[in-house]
């Protein structure tokens, strides 16, 4: 039962905020300056920018992983916006046919919004490879020799093969995954990490939508709600006084 309640809570906290148009503040994470910085690099280098992280040959738009890709897919197009401005060559390797049309309508947008559209779409192949297993990914990148790796989404053991590469090649790389396995390998192979949710951060700073602000601010909430409890609940241990807490919990 407190689970439906606190379901039902989230969900009324995040309509709220949604359509009662309040400005949402949320902080501007230091990966965006990396990721322009980075992209910048590419373009003095004559170098492209190669992003992954688009789900799995299993894995796509309809799976559990799905927010984490769209993650992958809105620093995508804030990448690609600033690729075409300086005419740099931006790779986003698909591992899911799924992501494909989804992937190419972020392309299409971030070109058409820099006036580049007839640009991308005469490069269109090339902007969006089809490669199913991490040897095509790896091989892309030695083949590519890109600049800058821009790794956003969910990853499994492919993580450290992908980034190993990017640094074979000199490349430096932002990574972020929400699997937490996969946190410590781009911790130690990347220049920039996004940890967990900042994932999330990044693409709702990125799109600004209100759905998006008010899922952030939500979580935000319930956190600092989570901790007040974790509080409460170890004064009233101590003070022998947490039975009543206790029952609140276990309805």
């Amino acid at each position: 039962m407190l689970d439906l309640v606190t379901l039902a809570g989230i969900w009324a906290v995040s309509l709220y905020l949604i359509y009662s148009k309040r400005e949402i503040w949320i902080r501007r994470l230091p990966a965006l300056d990396f990721i322009e910085e980075a992209v910048g690099r590419a373009a003095e280098m004559g170098r492209p920018v190669v992003c992954q992280g688009f789900g799995s040959g299993t894995s796509g738009m309809q799976s559990s992983i799905a927010p984490q890709i769209m993650a992958g897919l809105a620093v995508l197009g804030h990448a690609a916006k600033i690729c075409a401005r300086h005419g740099t060559m931006i790779i986003a390797s698909m591992r899911s046919e799924s992501v494909v049309p989804v992937a190419d309508e972020v392309l299409r947008t971030a070109y058409r919004l820099e006036g580049k559209l007839d640009e991308y779409l005469a490069n269109r192949e090339e902007h969006l490879p089809w490669l199913q297993t991490q040897a095509s990914m790896v091989a892309l990148i030695l083949r590519a020799k890109p600049a800058t790796g821009i790794l956003i989404g969910a990853f499994w053991h492919e993580s450290i093969q992908v980034a190993e590469a990017f640094g074979m090649v000199g490349a430096v790389q932002i990574g972020g995954t929400g699997r937490l396995y996969q946190i410590p390998f781009f911790a130690a192979v990347c220049d920039m990490n996004l940890i967990g949710e900042e994932i999330y951060a990044v693409s709702a700073y990125i799109n600004q939508t209100p759905q998006m602000l008010a899922s952030m601010a939500t979580q935000d909430y319930f956190k600092i709600a989570g901790i007040a409890f974790i509080l409460l609940g170890t004064i009233l241990a101590t003070l022998g006084m947490a039975t009543p807490l206790l029952n609140l919990f276990s309805w």
